[in-house]
């Protein structure tokens, strides 16, 4: 199965232009800009296209302190065959996920991920958030990605975490200076499917290794809100 390493970008908002449909594919052209100054254009198809619109709408419904623009851009064309970027492996996306306190209560997490190549070199971010006012202290994340394995449905992500606020992610080691782990299925588009996507976030640590199923758990926990596309 293709493997493919690219990096994490962050997103959170959205802004999709009138489909530009490539002549004979059914297939649509597309820019992706994320704040901090990323930028990812590829072509897609009409399922591939629902899954990344769905997946920038879901970190404006559940935020992370990211934001993000989709827009349509030119195709360019070889006869009748469009030619798509070589390097349009990508991950993005976000929601929530439910924690346990215990007792039957529950608090919601939120994270946001999306990454890829650009110029030749891995750019990106992975947020994520505990809002406040439930039955766990607050806290948030902000960290930089230093490598992505995407094999198929799955993704790995490890990043180097640049900065914490509020004590929740400290108790796990999520510390600035840390690197923490993370592993993603996109188990297809909501609405189409019954099968909520998956997260799996590890305890962080002092250990640079790139994730991979040998250092990092299959993902677990559902998105119960949002969706994450993963695309080679």
């Amino acid at each position: 199965m293709k493997r493919t390493i690219i990096a994490i970008v962050a997103a959170a908002g959205l802004m999709l232009g009138t489909a530009f449909s490539v002549s004979g594919l059914g297939q649509t052209q597309v820019t992706l800009n994320c704040s901090g100054g990323t930028s990812l254009t590829v072509v897609l198809d009409t399922g591939a296209l629902t899954s990344l619109t769905q997946a920038v709408q879901a970190l404006i419904d559940y935020p992370a302190g990211l934001s993000c623009t989709l827009l349509q851009v030119p195709a360019m064309r070889f006869g009748a065959v469009a030619m798509a970027l070589s390097d349009g492996a990508f991950i993005t996306g976000g929601g929530r996920i439910r924690g346990d306190c215990g007792g039957g209560a529950t608090f919601w997490l939120n994270l946001a991920v999306n990454g890829h190549n650009q110029d030749g070199r891995l750019v990106g971010t992975v947020n994520g958030i505990v809002p406040d006012g439930q039955c766990v202290p607050a806290g948030s994340f902000k960290s930089v990605p230093i490598c992505v394995a995407i094999s198929g449905n799955r993704a790995y992500v490890t990043s180097r975490v640049a900065e914490t606020t509020g004590s929740y992610f400290t108790q796990f080691g999520v510390v600035a200076g840390s690197y923490h782990r993370f592993s993603f299925d996109d188990n297809g588009n909501p609405g189409e499917t019954s099968t909520l996507d998956l997260v799996n976030l590890q305890p962080a640590g002092d250990i640079a290794d790139c994730a991979d199923a040998t250092n990092t758990g299959a993902p677990w926990a559902p998105l119960v809100n949002g969706n994450i596309t993963i695309h080679q």
